[in-house]
């Protein structure tokens, strides 16, 4: 028969086995669930893509590869990607306001034009490897149908958060239809699930899904109320996730590849790569990685996981393959761009007389902001240059003869120029008085003066008396 204390501690021992067991399972949950977060999904979900059709990716590879043996785009050539921004939102916070998306706009140009200042964290044989795409992405002035646009559209969702699986964001029935592919590029900012930062697809996957998706808290430049408050993912607030799924949009892979560790990027400057090098590293200037053999590696580039602090640049073969990849594959998308209109109002602007003594008139149309307005003489010398806020100006040039040339400068760009003829005989544009005169009401303003002081020390003396 057994007995109870023998009972009573078979129920101890299973109740410390039970408490084990939970304590064992909660921690096992909890590091897969850390773990398991994903920086970019950009791998995961295009590889099904590239496994049922890997003969379509192979060539777009060999089109990239005989497209940088002999490139036809010209030297210096700007591009111009004309982008819509869809953001699909479940409650308030998410509905992100233009203006972050303006700012996002501008970490965007400044990253692919190698014009953001943190750049300064580099060495300088790291400098030496900055890469210069020369693009810029700019809000869509029109919509496919032809009409006027902001270039950003809003639609509400019943969904709390999208995954990559099942691309359900990029569908009307719980986000929002991509307009076409082949003429915009297509970002969509939402809620993504499990803590994901963003995804794009490469060049090669079906037209209808073409884009970048990112969590709507890592778009804008900058911390916001509503940012992360998770330390481990306040690394990647103020844009850069944007630049790193751009460069997976053009084709640009993780430095370890997109077939798992060590395996190529194409990129020979970043070195054959282990894994991700995260923030926690500490952004170091350049580590020896983990493959064999071991190489020296490039860590402070947009397509590792460094974070915001530590992605600062894409390298001269990242954009050597960006520009390839956008030139072959994506080419449709440069022809179909259409310059924006523009309407130079400044046209407008009148200066009177033309022919002067040496005053002349200046009319604004209406503005906002600060204009320059300079005067050079024939052979580019400045004479004068004053910055205004008004409609109407007057400006006088004390010089002789000849010809002189007036501009007009707003937002850094000469937007109204102007030549005129300065000569004593015009009978336009005098000064109020000549310069004779002038010195004439100077002496005299002198004279003034000195009588007042004399007859004020007079009566002080007579006074004193």
């Amino acid at each position: 028969m057994i007995e109870k204390n023998t009972i009573k501690n078979i129920y101890l021992d299973y109740y410390r086995l039970i408490k084990i067991t939970r304590f064992i399972l909660l921690f096992f949950l909890l590091f897969t669930n850390v773990h398991s977060q994903h920086i970019c999904a950009t791998d995961k979900y295009n590889k099904p893509f590239q496994d049922a059709n890997p003969e379509k990716y192979e060539q777009i590879e060999i089109d990239i590869q005989n497209y940088l043996k002999a490139p036809k785009q010209k030297s210096g050539h700007h591009i111009i990607i004309p982008v819509v921004f869809h953001i699909v939102y479940n409650d308030a916070n998410e509905n992100i306001p233009d203006s972050v998306i303006y700012q996002q706009l501008e970490v965007l140009n400044e990253s692919f034009n190698a014009r953001n200042p943190d750049t300064t964290i580099l060495t300088d044989t790291l400098k030496n490897w900055i890469g210069n795409f020369k693009i810029s992405f700019e809000l869509a002035y029109e919509d496919p149908y032809g009409l006027p646009t902001g270039g950003i559209t809003r639609t509400h969702t019943q969904m709390s958060a999208f995954s990559y699986y099942g691309n359900l964001v990029k569908f009307d029935q719980h986000g929002k239809e991509p307009w076409p592919t082949n003429r915009y590029l297509n970002i969509w900012v939402c809620d993504l699930y499990n803590y994901l930062l963003g995804y794009a697809q490469f060049p090669g996957g079906p037209e209808e899904t073409d884009g970048v998706v990112l969590d709507w808290q890592t778009v804008g430049n900058q911390q916001y109320s509503w940012s992360y408050s998770d330390p481990a993912f306040s690394n990647w607030i103020g844009g850069k996730v944007a630049v790193h799924e751009i460069g997976h949009w053009l084709n640009l892979y993780h430095p370890w590849g997109n077939d798992g560790q060590c395996s190529e990027d194409y990129i020979p400057e970043t070195g054959s790569q282990g894994g991700p090098i995260y923030p926690s590293a500490e952004c170091p200037d350049t580590l020896f990685s983990t493959c064999n053999p071991s190489e020296r590696v490039f860590v402070k580039h947009y397509m590792d996981y460094g974070g915001n602090n530590c992605l600062v640049c894409f390298t001269k073969n990242q954009v050597l393959r960006g520009l390839a990849s956008l030139n072959t594959y994506r080419s449709e998308m440069l022809d179909n761009y259409q310059p924006r209109p523009t309407i130079n109002r400044f046209k407008e602007t009148k200066i009177n007389p033309t022919h002067t003594q040496g005053r002349v008139y200046i009319e604004l149309p209406p503005f906002s902001g600060n204009i320059i307005i300079s005067a050079y003489d024939i052979s580019g010398k400045m004479l004068y240059r004053t910055i205004t806020t008004k409609r109407f100006n007057e400006l006088f040039l004390d010089v002789s003869a000849g010809v002189y040339i007036i501009n007009i400068e707003y937002n850094n760009q000469l937007i109204f120029s102007s030549k005129i003829m300065v000569t004593p005989n015009s009978p336009y544009g005098a000064s109020i008085f000549s310069r004779n005169e002038i010195e004439d009401f100077i002496f005299l303003i002198g004279l003034c003066i000195c009588l007042c002081y004399y007859i004020c020390l007079k009566n002080i003396n007579t006074n004193l008396m």
